[in-house]
Protein backbone atom coordinates (compact mmCIF):
# COMPACT_ATOMS: atom_id res chain seq x y z
CA UNK A 1 0.00 0.00 0.00
CA UNK A 2 1.74 3.33 -0.69
CA UNK A 3 1.68 6.44 1.31
CA UNK A 4 -0.56 8.22 -0.71
CA UNK A 5 -3.20 5.56 -0.48
CA UNK A 6 -2.60 5.42 3.35
CA UNK A 7 -3.17 9.25 4.02
CA UNK A 8 -6.65 8.68 2.09
CA UNK A 9 -7.51 5.78 4.35
CA UNK A 10 -7.19 7.69 7.22
CA UNK A 11 -9.07 10.88 5.72
CA UNK A 12 -11.74 9.34 4.97
CA UNK A 13 -12.24 7.23 8.59
CA UNK A 14 -11.57 11.38 10.05
CA UNK A 15 -14.31 12.20 8.10
CA UNK A 16 -16.15 9.19 8.62
CA UNK A 17 -16.06 9.27 12.23
CA UNK A 18 -16.97 13.35 12.15
CA UNK A 19 -20.12 13.00 10.34
CA UNK A 20 -20.99 10.07 12.76
CA UNK A 21 -20.66 12.50 15.91
CA UNK A 22 -22.47 15.26 13.93
CA UNK A 23 -25.50 13.02 13.58
CA UNK A 24 -25.18 11.97 16.72
CA UNK A 25 -25.49 15.34 18.64
CA UNK A 26 -28.20 16.42 15.97
CA UNK A 27 -30.13 13.18 17.32
CA UNK A 28 -29.70 14.17 21.42
CA UNK A 29 -29.89 17.83 21.04
CA UNK A 30 -33.39 18.42 22.19
CA UNK A 31 -32.56 16.19 24.93
CA UNK A 32 -29.77 18.08 25.69
CA UNK A 33 -31.30 21.39 25.40
CA UNK A 34 -34.07 20.62 27.03
CA UNK A 35 -32.73 19.19 30.37
CA UNK A 36 -32.83 21.33 33.51
CA UNK A 37 -35.64 23.19 31.54
CA UNK A 38 -38.98 23.66 33.59
CA UNK A 39 -41.85 22.13 31.95
CA UNK A 40 -44.25 25.38 32.90
CA UNK A 41 -41.69 28.41 32.43
CA UNK A 42 -45.91 30.90 32.37
CA UNK A 43 -47.11 29.46 34.88
CA UNK A 44 -48.80 32.11 36.75
CA UNK A 45 -50.00 30.71 40.26
CA UNK A 46 -51.44 33.82 41.04
CA UNK A 47 -53.75 33.44 38.13
CA UNK A 48 -54.56 29.54 38.72
CA UNK A 49 -58.71 29.49 39.47
CA UNK A 50 -59.57 25.69 39.43
CA UNK A 51 -57.37 22.50 39.66
CA UNK A 52 -58.29 19.44 38.36
CA UNK A 53 -57.54 15.81 38.87
CA UNK A 54 -58.46 13.16 36.41
CA UNK A 55 -58.02 9.38 36.56
CA UNK A 56 -58.57 6.44 33.84
CA UNK A 57 -61.70 6.44 31.71
CA UNK A 58 -61.39 10.23 31.81
CA UNK A 59 -62.88 10.46 34.81
CA UNK A 60 -62.48 13.68 36.98
CA UNK A 61 -62.16 12.67 40.38
CA UNK A 62 -61.26 15.68 42.33
CA UNK A 63 -62.31 19.56 41.55
CA UNK A 64 -60.43 22.61 43.65
CA UNK A 65 -62.34 25.43 42.97
CA UNK A 66 -61.40 29.31 44.30
CA UNK A 67 -65.13 30.47 46.06
CA UNK A 68 -64.76 33.81 47.41
CA UNK A 69 -61.03 33.93 47.57
CA UNK A 70 -60.89 30.61 49.00
CA UNK A 71 -60.25 26.99 48.14
CA UNK A 72 -63.06 24.18 48.11
CA UNK A 73 -63.38 21.16 47.00
CA UNK A 74 -66.43 20.72 44.93
CA UNK A 75 -66.54 17.25 45.05
CA UNK A 76 -67.82 17.86 48.81
CA UNK A 77 -70.23 20.87 48.36
CA UNK A 78 -67.55 23.35 48.34
CA UNK A 79 -66.08 23.20 51.70
CA UNK A 80 -62.86 24.66 52.47
CA UNK A 81 -59.69 23.00 51.23
CA UNK A 82 -56.55 22.84 52.76
CA UNK A 83 -54.92 25.55 51.24
CA UNK A 84 -51.53 24.83 51.80
CA UNK A 85 -51.90 20.99 50.31
CA UNK A 86 -53.43 23.35 47.14
CA UNK A 87 -50.38 25.69 46.90
CA UNK A 88 -47.87 22.71 47.70
CA UNK A 89 -49.52 21.03 44.71
CA UNK A 90 -49.50 24.16 42.42
CA UNK A 91 -46.02 25.63 43.56
CA UNK A 92 -44.17 21.55 42.68
CA UNK A 93 -46.02 21.83 38.96
CA UNK A 94 -44.73 25.58 38.69
CA UNK A 95 -40.83 24.14 39.86
CA UNK A 96 -41.42 20.95 37.62
CA UNK A 97 -37.91 20.58 35.77
CA UNK A 98 -37.00 18.27 33.27
CA UNK A 99 -34.32 15.21 34.68
CA UNK A 100 -34.39 13.25 31.56
CA UNK A 101 -36.60 12.49 28.75
CA UNK A 102 -37.77 8.82 28.79
CA UNK A 103 -40.03 6.47 25.90
CA UNK A 104 -42.04 8.43 23.14
CA UNK A 105 -43.61 5.11 22.41
CA UNK A 106 -47.16 4.74 23.37
CA UNK A 107 -46.37 0.69 23.67
CA UNK A 108 -44.28 1.63 27.10
CA UNK A 109 -46.53 4.51 28.42
CA UNK A 110 -48.02 1.85 30.84
CA UNK A 111 -44.74 0.58 32.52
CA UNK A 112 -44.27 4.50 33.88
CA UNK A 113 -48.05 4.95 34.17
CA UNK A 114 -48.56 7.63 31.83
CA UNK A 115 -50.78 6.60 29.45
CA UNK A 116 -53.53 8.57 27.56
CA UNK A 117 -56.49 9.02 30.57
CA UNK A 118 -58.92 7.81 28.10
CA UNK A 119 -57.90 4.87 29.10
CA UNK A 120 -59.75 2.32 31.58
CA UNK A 121 -56.56 0.85 33.58
CA UNK A 122 -54.72 4.12 33.41
CA UNK A 123 -52.04 4.35 36.18
CA UNK A 124 -51.07 7.68 36.31
CA UNK A 125 -53.49 10.96 37.27
CA UNK A 126 -54.01 13.92 34.90
CA UNK A 127 -53.70 17.98 36.56
CA UNK A 128 -55.06 20.45 35.25
CA UNK A 129 -54.31 24.09 36.32
CA UNK A 130 -56.84 26.48 34.68
CA UNK A 131 -56.70 30.25 34.47
CA UNK A 132 -58.12 32.76 32.48
CA UNK A 133 -55.87 32.82 30.14
CA UNK A 134 -55.39 28.87 29.37
CA UNK A 135 -54.46 25.17 30.74
CA UNK A 136 -51.48 23.85 32.04
CA UNK A 137 -51.84 20.29 31.83
CA UNK A 138 -49.39 17.13 33.22
CA UNK A 139 -50.43 13.57 33.30
CA UNK A 140 -48.26 12.42 36.80
CA UNK A 141 -47.38 8.63 36.65
CA UNK A 142 -45.31 6.80 38.96
CA UNK A 143 -42.71 8.17 40.88
CA UNK A 144 -39.04 7.42 40.63
CA UNK A 145 -36.62 7.50 43.79
CA UNK A 146 -38.67 9.59 46.24
CA UNK A 147 -37.87 12.84 44.78
CA UNK A 148 -39.55 12.58 40.60
CA UNK A 149 -42.02 11.69 38.67
CA UNK A 150 -42.55 9.79 35.37
CA UNK A 151 -44.68 12.60 33.18
CA UNK A 152 -46.34 13.72 29.79
CA UNK A 153 -48.16 16.47 28.38
CA UNK A 154 -51.20 15.04 26.81
CA UNK A 155 -51.14 15.24 22.68
CA UNK A 156 -46.87 15.17 23.05
CA UNK A 157 -45.76 12.11 22.74
CA UNK A 158 -42.51 12.30 24.84
CA UNK A 159 -42.80 11.26 27.74
CA UNK A 160 -40.47 12.14 31.24
CA UNK A 161 -38.71 12.34 34.37
CA UNK A 162 -39.47 15.44 36.20
CA UNK A 163 -38.26 16.91 40.01
CA UNK A 164 -39.60 17.58 41.90
CA UNK A 165 -41.63 14.66 42.98
CA UNK A 166 -45.70 15.68 42.12
CA UNK A 167 -48.66 13.69 44.57
CA UNK A 168 -52.25 14.12 42.74
CA UNK A 169 -54.58 13.08 45.63
CA UNK A 170 -57.38 11.80 43.65
CA UNK A 171 -59.64 11.54 46.88
CA UNK A 172 -61.24 14.78 47.37
CA UNK A 173 -61.44 14.15 51.21
CA UNK A 174 -57.94 14.54 51.73
CA UNK A 175 -57.93 17.78 50.41
CA UNK A 176 -60.13 19.43 53.20
CA UNK A 177 -59.26 21.75 55.25
CA UNK A 178 -59.03 19.25 58.71
CA UNK A 179 -59.80 21.73 61.57
CA UNK A 180 -63.18 21.53 62.94
CA UNK A 181 -62.35 23.02 66.97
CA UNK A 182 -59.99 23.83 68.65
CA UNK A 183 -61.28 23.81 72.86
CA UNK A 184 -58.32 23.08 75.26
CA UNK A 185 -59.48 20.46 77.93
CA UNK A 186 -58.46 23.49 80.80
CA UNK A 187 -61.72 25.25 79.57
CA UNK A 188 -64.07 22.79 79.63
CA UNK A 189 -66.50 23.24 83.06
CA UNK A 190 -69.04 20.64 82.07
CA UNK A 191 -70.00 17.51 79.58
CA UNK A 192 -73.34 16.74 79.92
CA UNK A 193 -74.62 13.48 77.88
CA UNK A 194 -76.61 11.19 76.69
CA UNK A 195 -76.21 8.12 74.83
CA UNK A 196 -78.24 4.73 74.60
CA UNK A 197 -80.92 6.53 76.42
CA UNK A 198 -78.77 7.04 79.79
CA UNK A 199 -77.66 10.63 81.21
CA UNK A 200 -75.07 11.62 83.26
CA UNK A 201 -72.56 15.05 83.66
CA UNK A 202 -68.79 15.21 84.73
CA UNK A 203 -68.36 18.47 85.78
CA UNK A 204 -65.71 20.82 87.62
CA UNK A 205 -66.71 23.32 90.07
CA UNK A 206 -63.86 25.71 88.85
CA UNK A 207 -60.78 25.72 87.05
CA UNK A 208 -58.64 24.97 89.98
CA UNK A 209 -60.21 21.25 89.98
CA UNK A 210 -57.96 19.08 87.76
CA UNK A 211 -60.36 16.30 87.11
CA UNK A 212 -63.65 15.93 86.19
CA UNK A 213 -66.21 14.41 89.07
CA UNK A 214 -69.90 12.44 88.38
CA UNK A 215 -72.46 14.90 89.33
CA UNK A 216 -75.42 14.15 91.49
CA UNK A 217 -74.47 10.30 90.32
CA UNK A 218 -77.27 7.25 90.30
CA UNK A 219 -76.62 4.93 93.48
CA UNK A 220 -73.93 2.66 93.82
CA UNK A 221 -72.24 4.59 90.62
CA UNK A 222 -68.96 6.01 91.63
CA UNK A 223 -66.10 6.79 88.58
CA UNK A 224 -63.73 4.08 88.31
CA UNK A 225 -60.78 6.34 88.77
CA UNK A 226 -60.09 10.05 89.70
CA UNK A 227 -59.03 10.77 85.68
CA UNK A 228 -61.71 8.41 84.45
CA UNK A 229 -64.20 11.24 83.24
CA UNK A 230 -61.10 13.54 81.91
CA UNK A 231 -61.95 12.25 78.29
CA UNK A 232 -64.61 13.85 77.57
CA UNK A 233 -63.50 17.17 78.16
CA UNK A 234 -60.59 16.70 75.89
CA UNK A 235 -62.56 16.14 72.81
CA UNK A 236 -62.81 19.91 71.36
CA UNK A 237 -59.04 19.80 71.77
CA UNK A 238 -57.46 19.90 68.16
CA UNK A 239 -61.14 18.29 66.66
CA UNK A 240 -60.24 17.51 62.77
CA UNK A 241 -62.09 15.45 60.88
CA UNK A 242 -62.01 12.79 58.08
CA UNK A 243 -64.98 13.62 55.83
CA UNK A 244 -67.88 16.13 55.64
CA UNK A 245 -71.18 16.53 54.35
CA UNK A 246 -74.13 19.09 54.14
CA UNK A 247 -76.46 18.52 57.10
CA UNK A 248 -79.51 16.62 56.13
CA UNK A 249 -82.30 16.82 59.03
CA UNK A 250 -83.62 13.29 57.93
CA UNK A 251 -80.29 11.50 58.98
CA UNK A 252 -80.64 12.68 62.23
CA UNK A 253 -84.81 12.24 63.24
CA UNK A 254 -84.01 8.97 65.35
CA UNK A 255 -80.07 9.87 67.10
CA UNK A 256 -79.54 8.05 70.51
CA UNK A 257 -75.84 10.23 71.21
CA UNK A 258 -76.15 13.93 72.41
CA UNK A 259 -73.77 16.04 74.18
CA UNK A 260 -73.23 19.63 75.52
CA UNK A 261 -69.90 20.76 76.65
CA UNK A 262 -69.68 24.10 78.50
CA UNK A 263 -66.51 26.34 78.97
CA UNK A 264 -65.67 28.47 81.75
CA UNK A 265 -65.98 31.42 79.70
CA UNK A 266 -69.48 30.93 78.00
CA UNK A 267 -68.85 28.68 75.33
CA UNK A 268 -71.94 25.95 74.67
CA UNK A 269 -71.30 23.40 71.84
CA UNK A 270 -73.75 20.92 71.04
CA UNK A 271 -72.62 17.72 69.69
CA UNK A 272 -74.89 15.06 67.66
CA UNK A 273 -73.54 11.67 67.12
CA UNK A 274 -74.70 9.15 64.94
CA UNK A 275 -72.82 5.64 63.64
CA UNK A 276 -73.04 4.33 60.14
CA UNK A 277 -71.21 1.21 59.74
CA UNK A 278 -67.77 2.13 60.33
CA UNK A 279 -68.20 6.12 60.09
CA UNK A 280 -68.76 8.04 63.38
CA UNK A 281 -70.44 11.58 62.40
CA UNK A 282 -71.39 14.55 64.54
CA UNK A 283 -73.41 18.16 63.98
CA UNK A 284 -72.38 20.56 66.27
CA UNK A 285 -74.06 23.74 67.50
CA UNK A 286 -72.81 26.56 69.12
CA UNK A 287 -74.03 29.60 71.19
CA UNK A 288 -72.68 32.16 74.07
CA UNK A 289 -74.01 31.75 77.68
CA UNK A 290 -73.27 34.61 79.28
CA UNK A 291 -74.68 33.92 82.61
CA UNK A 292 -72.14 30.75 82.38
CA UNK A 293 -68.65 33.31 81.73
CA UNK A 294 -70.06 35.37 84.65
CA UNK A 295 -70.60 32.36 87.35
CA UNK A 296 -66.98 31.70 86.90
CA UNK A 297 -64.92 34.95 85.99
CA UNK A 298 -61.35 34.99 84.62
CA UNK A 299 -58.88 35.10 87.44
CA UNK A 300 -56.77 38.27 87.52
CA UNK A 301 -53.89 38.76 84.82
CA UNK A 302 -50.52 38.33 86.25
CA UNK A 303 -49.40 42.50 86.17
CA UNK A 304 -47.61 43.43 82.47
CA UNK A 305 -46.74 40.56 81.69
CA UNK A 306 -45.11 40.63 78.56
CA UNK A 307 -45.94 37.11 77.04
CA UNK A 308 -49.68 37.84 78.37
CA UNK A 309 -52.42 37.33 75.54
CA UNK A 310 -55.64 39.18 75.30
CA UNK A 311 -58.89 37.33 76.14
CA UNK A 312 -60.58 35.68 73.51
CA UNK A 313 -63.78 37.06 72.56
CA UNK A 314 -65.28 34.19 73.53
CA UNK A 315 -68.58 35.40 72.22
CA UNK A 316 -67.62 36.37 68.53
CA UNK A 317 -65.97 33.00 68.37
CA UNK A 318 -69.50 30.82 69.26
CA UNK A 319 -70.89 33.06 66.78
CA UNK A 320 -69.03 32.96 63.85
CA UNK A 321 -68.38 29.27 64.58
CA UNK A 322 -71.91 28.59 64.52
CA UNK A 323 -72.43 30.28 61.31
CA UNK A 324 -69.27 27.64 59.78
CA UNK A 325 -70.76 25.04 60.96
CA UNK A 326 -74.11 24.76 61.26
CA UNK A 327 -74.36 23.55 57.34
CA UNK A 328 -72.28 20.86 57.66
CA UNK A 329 -72.05 17.05 59.05
CA UNK A 330 -68.19 15.71 60.06
CA UNK A 331 -66.73 12.54 60.17
CA UNK A 332 -64.64 12.31 63.17
CA UNK A 333 -61.93 9.57 64.38
CA UNK A 334 -63.67 7.04 65.79
CA UNK A 335 -61.50 7.65 69.29
CA UNK A 336 -62.99 11.08 69.72
CA UNK A 337 -66.69 9.76 69.47
CA UNK A 338 -65.93 7.12 71.69
CA UNK A 339 -64.47 9.81 74.17
CA UNK A 340 -67.27 11.94 74.26
CA UNK A 341 -70.30 9.26 74.11
CA UNK A 342 -68.75 6.56 76.84
CA UNK A 343 -71.36 4.99 78.03
CA UNK A 344 -72.06 5.37 82.00
CA UNK A 345 -71.35 1.64 82.70
CA UNK A 346 -67.71 2.31 81.36
CA UNK A 347 -66.77 5.32 83.51
CA UNK A 348 -67.68 3.73 86.72
CA UNK A 349 -66.20 1.17 89.05
CA UNK A 350 -67.91 -2.30 88.69
CA UNK A 351 -69.96 -3.49 91.29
Amino acid sequence: MTERRVYFLVGLAIAVIAAAIWVSSQRHLSRDVDIGNKLFPDLKLGEIREIDVTRGSAKRVVTLEIREDAWTVAEREHYPADAAKVRALALGMADLRIVEEKTSDPKNYAALAVEDLAEPAAGGAQVDLKSATGIASLIIGRNSGGHANFVRKPGNARSLLAAPQVFAEPEPKNWLHRPIVDVAAERVQEARVTTARVSYVLTRKDRSQANFALASPPKGKVLAGEMAGNAAGTVLSGLELDDVRKQDAARWNAVADHAELRTFDGWVIGVEGLIEGDQHWIRLSSRYDDALAKAFPPPAPAAAAKDSKPLPDVSKDATDFAARASAWEYEVPKYKYDALFKPLDELVKKP
